[in-house]
């Protein structure tokens, strides 16, 4: 590299990362608390909950059967997995998975949820751009192509280029 070396402050990171890394830290409490605001009840069907309870239990009695007596395993077993009689073989359900374009609520559900995560990073970046033009973060050793070098110099004049 022909020219003077470029020295870096060595306080970048007492006035630069940490203040970014707190206003992030600081967005992503308002953003929990905000999207806890915007959550919605969802009505939830007796059939899914009884199913989704039933998995729960045969899942618990696969992990911890070695736990309880030989036969009360045996017989829970048998309530889960007999041929005829078993909660899996007689209660059939026909999944119908909900099209989140006909309803509504799913919807806007999505919608908040994006408001609530692109939002904040729109005006984190903002921010760090209007909050910190001007400072040099980094050297970079190697040459850049001529359209990442406006983007990474932007806001500083410099006499040589940082970067060639």
């Amino acid at each position: 590299m022909s020219g003077p070396e470029l020295l870096l402050d060595s306080s970048i990171r007492l006035w630069v990362v940490l203040p970014i890394v707190f206003i992030t830290f600081l967005v992503g409490i308002i953003r929990h608390y905000v999207t806890q605001l915007l959550h919605s009840d969802k009505k939830v069907e007796l059939e899914t909950l009884s199913d989704s309870q039933v998995l729960l239990r045969s899942r618990i009695l696969r992990e911890n059967g070695k736990y309880i007596p030989r036969q009360s395993f045996v017989m829970r077993k048998h309530f889960f997995n007999n041929i005829e009689t078993s909660f899996f073989k007689k209660v059939k359900r026909k999944v119908v998975p909900k099209n989140p374009m006909t309803d509504s609520s799913m919807l806007t559900d999505m919608m908040k949820g994006n408001l609530t995560n692109v939002l904040p990073m729109i005006v984190i970046g903002g921010w760090i751009n209007w909050a910190f033009s001007g400072f040099v973060i980094m050297k970079v050793s190697f040459p850049l192509t001529l359209r990442f070098k406006p983007m990474l110099q932007r806001g500083i004049d410099l006499l040589f280029s940082l970067f060639w």
